[in-house]
């Protein structure tokens, strides 16, 4: 038994191979399971330990990003825990091959109102400007609410995580492309958080466009 440091991993509940990581009285903790057990080799168990590896290197590439995404999550839930719980179906393996479905990821969940943003992508700067709109005050919809943008480079790995202002206020936000980032491979979402960060909307993944 010992006990671990925090990371993204450090916060799972479950078994990885021999290991079976817990909770007890708040801290973290691993422990080896008795080699007397056989870990089964069906098609089912290696494609389902292939997809939760995946999973795993998801949340440790999208920390920045869902480590505010989810802030209303079970006690004693870590944000990466959060992330892959919702998110447990998005990967496949097909003929050996893993697929996942960027379209479908959440890298936040809460109860507040997705926020009204779009993004464009101009080739000759290599820049993605986002353009917040405004959006009323009302229920669940705050105009101190916070707004993100996420870039999810799905061909190296690793996320870059870009505040827009509030979002009961219009105006744009330009960012460059990372260096060896190709817009082809880049994924992008939006979410909103409360001002103090105890709520989050569901993220969005929205459409990159490329300026005319």
């Amino acid at each position: 038994m010992a006990k671990i440091i925090s990371d993204p991993i450090s916060s799972y509940r479950g078994r990885i191979g021999k290991i079976s990581y817990y909770i007890r009285e708040c801290e973290n903790m691993a422990r080896k399971s008795s080699s007397a057990g056989k870990i089964s080799d069906s098609p089912a168990a290696v494609a389902q330990r292939t997809k939760f590896g995946r999973l795993i290197k998801l949340s440790r590439e999208l920390a920045p990003a869902i480590t505010l995404g989810f802030p209303q999550r079970k006690r004693g839930q870590s944000p990466a825990n959060a992330f892959m719980s919702l998110n447990k179906e998005i990967c496949t393996l097909e003929d050996d091959t893993l697929t996942v479905d960027y379209e479908q990821l959440q890298c936040a969940q809460g109860s507040l109102t997705e926020p009204d943003i779009t993004a464009t992508y101009n080739t000759s700067t290599s820049k993605i400007t986002f353009e917040n709109t405004a959006m009323e005050d009302l229920a669940y919809c705050n105009a101190d609410d916070k707004t993100y943008g996420v870039l999810v480079n799905t061909q190296g790995g690793g996320c870059r995580v870009i505040p827009l202002g509030e979002r009961g206020e219009s105006g744009s936000t330009s960012v460059t492309l990372p260096a060896k980032w190709e817009k082809e491979h880049v994924i992008v979402y939006v979410f909103a958080t409360s001002a103090n960060r105890k709520m989050a909307s569901p993220s969005v993944c929205i459409t990159l466009t490329e300026e005319a």
